[in-house]
């Protein structure tokens, strides 16, 4: 099948995948009103806060965003990249969706990368082949896991994997059109978040795994990377200090060794013993077939760029990050299964023992699976904006993103309450909750804040039935006295409870307090303009 007929079936096949997809996460119980991820109701609240600047008439956006940041402190773009938010901000500016519609779409969008599988085996003259496998990887643990959670790593997978797939076209057929197509997608990949920069990479392995050397002679190659360069230099000067905040490991060749054998445990824990086997078997017998040969090529340099790129870059050692590279080892898997299907019957026994193997490992994630926590925010924030004034919220920083989410939505752009996070007031920490110190060390201190403040209520968030942080005890018992009306609620979903705490008597809100204080410092060093 050409190129172009597998485009036009993997477009085809597309929206199925993301409704199935989005369908797995409801059965599961992967949808919530609740952000529970720490970066879950940072990514909502980025792009909710580029919509209600659209909705507000592009104005000053530094100004714009520091005000956002003082109503609800979950802002964080410098952290991330603004690509993704900004795309998705035009849906938002006109619908304006709440958290859970929100996580709605994020599902459906976890189900598009899976279409990547479906172009590389529509590529290869298997197009059966290429609707079950492309159905079969949602069912992956980390596939089915990035589904339950409104984050960046399945638009990055998508966006990448497009760009890889321009860059073959372009390999193979070279046109300033393509090559120009494949800078811009491997921008915006950049854009999207800051593992995208793999994509750089793979032009440089595909060449040599597939001998294109005569691509270093063409000078659409090097104006297309130069271009490139260009475009991402400035985004990654001015937040790689803010980025960098987040690392937790020092990069050398420890940090590569151990990202490099995490990653491959990851891998293994996604498609099994048997997957592995059948992944060497589609590259070794695909490698020179003259159809599957620029698929599994294609394949191997995605796998590479990503495990090269988290070795090198010492973020972190966490799963979710190859989700770049599964799809591609999902090609790879499904040609080693055709591969042993076509040599004959003793080699087809060995096809289904393989791949009943590699389903194993799903079926078994997914009936350990448990519904996610939902701690009610809605409610919670509905009662913050019918008492308007300035709030402390309080918790995991889950739990407490959840919240201001939640408040952010329910508050409709009117600015009516400010939120303040109890972590930035009560203790002192930096970006990543590192180097804790308890500050209101007594329920004197920490009542002397909130009246300081001018706290109309608190929110204490208890996750799994347990008080956050040491500040957390010191806040409860300052709002449990007769200045205040307490409330506790169990959490919809999951263990853990929540406690309301509204003044009895109206105080008055000092919220420029907050562009002065430890929080205003929080927005600084985020956005790298301290």
């Amino acid at each position: 099948m050409t190129n172009r007929g597998a485009v036009t079936r993997t477009i085809a096949l597309a929206p199925l995948l993301g409704l199935a997809a989005l369908a797995l996460a409801a059965l599961t119980g992967g949808l919530s009103a609740s952000f529970i991820d720490p970066d879950e109701s940072s990514h909502y609240i980025n792009t909710l806060f580029i919509g209600d600047w659209l909705r507000a008439g592009l104005p000053s956006p530094m100004t714009f965003a520091q005000d956002f940041y003082a109503h609800f402190p979950k802002l964080s773009i410098g952290h991330w990249p603004p690509g993704w938010y900004a795309l998705l901000a035009p849906l938002f500016a006109v619908l304006r969706p709440p958290p859970f519609a929100a996580a709605i779409l994020s599902a459906f969008i976890a189900g598009l990368p899976a279409s990547l599988v479906g172009w590389g085996l529509f590529r290869t003259g298997a197009p059966r082949l290429a609707i079950a496998a492309a159905f079969v990887v949602l069912l992956l643990p980390l596939e089915v896991e990035s589904a339950r959670y409104f984050l960046l790593d399945q638009p990055v997978t998508l966006v990448v994997g497009l760009a890889g797939i321009v860059w073959l076209a372009a390999a193979e057929t070279p046109s300033w059109w393509r090559f120009a197509l494949f800078s811009a997608l491997a921008v915006f990949a950049t854009l999207v978040k800051g593992n995208g920069l793999l994509i750089v990479l793979v032009p440089a392995i595909d060449i040599v795994l597939s001998g294109r050397w005569n691509l270093l002679r063409d000078r659409k190659l090097w104006v297309a990377g130069a271009v490139t360069g260009v475009l991402i230099l400035p985004w990654y000067l001015i937040s790689f200090r803010i980025s960098a905040g987040g690392f937790n490991y020092a990069p050398g060749l420890a940090y590569a060794w151990d990202s490099f054998v995490t990653n491959l445990q990851a891998v293994r824990a996604n498609i099994g013993w048997s997957g592995i086997l059948l992944l060497l078997i589609g590259t070794i017998w695909g490698w020179r077939d003259g159809r599957a040969g620029p698929v599994v090529r294609l394949s191997v340099a995605m796998i590479l760029a990503t495990l090269i790129f988290q070795a090198a870059i010492p973020v972190a050692l966490v799963d979710r990050y190859i989700l770049p590279l599964l799809p591609w080892c999902a090609i790879l898997v499904a040609l080693g299964i055709l591969t042993l299907w076509r040599l004959g019957a003793v080699y087809r026994a060995a096809a289904v023992a393989c791949t009943v193997g590699v389903l194993v490992v799903p079926a078994v994630a997914l009936a350990q699976l448990t519904a996610k926590p939902d701690l009610g925010a809605p409610s919670i924030a509905r009662t913050m904006v019918d008492t308007p004034g300035l709030w402390l919220v309080d918790g995991r920083a889950g739990g407490e993103g959840a919240v201001i989410a939640a408040a952010a939505y329910a508050d409709c752009g009117r600015r009516q309450i400010w939120v303040a996070r109890a972590s930035q007031w009560l203790s002192t920490s930096d970006f990543m909750g590192r180097g804790y110190v308890l500050t209101a060390r007594t329920p004197r201190d920490a009542a002397a804040t909130l009246d300081r403040l001018g706290i109309r209520g608190v929110v204490v968030v208890g996750e799994r039935r347990r008080l956050a942080y040491p500040h957390s005890i010191v806040l409860t018992q300052a709002v449990e006295t007769p200045g205040y009306l307490q409330r506790r609620t169990r959490f919809a979903i999951g263990p853990g409870a929540t406690l309301i705490a509204v003044r009895a008597t109206p105080i008055t809100a000092r919220p420029d307090l907050l562009a002065t204080g430890s929080g205003s410092h929080n927005f600084a060093a985020m956005t790298g303009t301290q």
